[in-house]
């Protein structure tokens, strides 16, 4: 069963692409026939990667495919999102012009290729403010989380946080640097990277390491793993960690003091570990990530993906830390919207329900492609204090 489930979603997805390729590359050829050839390049490099799936799959890397993947995939994940929005362009515009150009006599090719030629400008433009934002911005996020029963001795503790960082090939090491040393600059108590260390392979682990010794050596760094840790192999990703600088926290906590009080802080393992069932034992377990805290005492807890909040409600969380999102990587925080909200829940920012409250992280680096449009690569610096206060 599980097999025929597979080759039927295999078929499904190969079926879809084949259609929007077919859509966008016929809509191409026909308002653009002198570019064929800059189609057909472009086509073909945007389709090779689906040819290394495969390998990727089950984590075959070597010297070779992680130069090729790392080449390939912004050409990939480009042609995808150009063919989707471009064959949805098209078939728009084919529809308005069956609806009234037609019956006018105007041809296709001179009702859509004005409006395509604006269409691929604006894209174009949207790209490359994104490529800018994404290699060279960086913000720092600063938040004040109210939280009750919070120790007086805690007020102002502050919690720097990083996530979604995809440390890969072309990552630049003064950029890993450039987010530290951001963080390091508004002296928070401890550093918090909240997964996604790598885009899917362990092997650039010393990258972020390296990275992290641009911050204070009496900050205390923690974190847990995301999905791509996991894709990436999440026990080569610990062997790397191992006895570094960078605590992971995989299914368990621990007080921090201050004086005579203290708060737990937790964290648990990444979601994508369902889908593994040799990492099975390194799912999400909020009972054992809480496991030892008294009744009373306030809880920060890490999990690299927001959908954990529910867990977080159930087991009474004060406050939860998770990336994951990006944001989708294009939005508009002073508009509380990003192209991920539409799908999730919990997009971006401060959310609170039942007396629990989740930040969420539009993230600090970038998946496959360098665009973050209109959302700046985000360091986040949160500052408790004492609800009543």
């Amino acid at each position: 069963m599980a097999t025929r489930r597979t080759v039927f979603i295999f078929n499904l997805v190969f079926s879809i692409f084949f259609l929007i390729n077919a859509i966008a590359i016929g809509g191409g050829l026909t308002l653009y026939p002198q570019k064929w050839s800059l189609l057909f390049l472009a086509a073909v490099l945007g389709n090779t990667v689906w040819l290394l799936i495969p390998f990727m799959v089950k984590r075959r890397y070597g010297p070779r495919l992680r130069l090729i993947r790392a080449f390939l995939n912004p050409f990939w994940v480009s042609w995808i999102l150009f063919i989707f929005l471009y064959s949805i362009f098209m078939l728009i515009t084919w529809l308005a012009w069956l609806l009234t150009a037609k019956s006018w006599g105007t041809t296709f090719e001179a009702f859509a290729l004005v409006p395509s030629n604006i269409y691929l400008t604006v894209l174009s433009m949207i790209y490359l403010i994104g490529l800018l934002q994404s290699l060279f911005a960086v913000k720092l996020e600063k938040i004040k989380v109210f939280i009750r029963k919070l120790p007086a001795e805690f007020a102002g503790y502050k919690i720097a946080m990083v996530c979604d960082l995809h440390v890969g090939l072309f990552s630049r090491s003064d950029r890993l640097r450039q987010f530290m040393l951001l963080a390091g600059q508004n002296h928070p108590d401890l550093m918090a990277v909240c997964g996604d260390f790598t885009d899917d392979d362990a092997h650039y682990i010393p990258k972020l390491l390296k990275g992290l010794n641009a911050l204070d050596p009496r900050i205390p760094v923690v974190g847990v793993l995301g999905n791509h840790d996991y894709y990436a192999n999440p026990q080569k990703s610990l062997d790397y960690l191992k006895d570094s600088r960078l605590k992971i926290f995989l299914n368990e906590g621990m007080e921090i003091k201050r004086g005579s009080s203290a708060i737990w802080l937790a964290g648990v393992g990444d979601y994508a570990a369902s889908r593994f069932g040799e990492w099975g034992s390194m799912a999400p377990d909020f009972d054992k990530a809480l496991a030892g805290k008294p009744a009373s005492m306030p809880a920060v807890l890490m999990c690299h993906q927001p959908r954990g909040f529910k867990d977080s409600i159930k087991h009474h969380v004060d406050l939860t830390l998770s990336g994951h999102t990006h944001g989708g990587q294009f939005g508009f925080k002073w508009l509380h919207w990003s192209l991920a909200k539409p799908f999730l829940k919990y997009d971006m920012g401060l959310f609170e329900e039942e007396g629990c409250q989740l930040y969420v992280s539009s993230g600090t680096g970038f998946w496959a492609l360098p665009v973050r449009f209109g959302l700046s690569p985000e360091v986040t610096l949160i500052e408790l204090q004492p609800a009543d206060a």
